[in-house]
């Protein structure tokens, strides 16, 4: 398995990394949650940041995802913790609308969880009023299983 490889079921995306030493920035491969392909990237300086983005593609050019979510992160060894961010609910266009530092040194192998709870689809007039954004329902969206 690469270590920029994403494995999804359903709403959920998992992240494992075998080995994040001296590496300071890793990517990984695009993933598909709902209409839109996503990538989840880390960035180690004096926290571990972890960035949730969609990859801007030929279809939905300027229709970007409102998405609902939470992401964990865990440290696989001896000393297992875990990381849970708050729920988060915003508008997501590039690599940084969504930064979640994390006060740890990870090193070695650990896995990043995002759970999508809700994604809608930001219409192209945004408007004043909340009622303007689609939902778009889960089960009515093609996920990779």
């Amino acid at each position: 398995m690469s270590d920029s490889k994403v494995e999804t079921i359903s709403r959920l995306a998992q992240w494992r990394i075998d080995n994040f030493g001296p590496c300071t920035y890793r990517r990984s491969e695009s993933f598909k949650v709902g209409l839109w392909n996503w990538h989840l990237s880390i960035e180690k300086n004096r926290y571990l940041y972890v960035r949730l983005f969609p990859e801007p593609g030929r279809v939905l050019k300027d229709q970007f995802p409102i998405a609902k979510f939470v992401v964990r992160v865990s440290n696989v060894g001896v000393n297992r913790r875990n990381y849970v961010s708050p729920v988060h609910e915003r508008l997501l266009r590039t690599n940084e609308d969504f930064v979640w530092p994390v006060e740890s040194n990870f090193q070695g192998r650990f896995i990043i969880d995002v759970e999508f709870l809700d994604l809608k689809l930001c219409p192209l007039n945004v408007s004043t009023y909340r009622e303007s954004h689609v939902s778009v329902p889960f089960n009515a969206v093609g996920f990779t299983v």
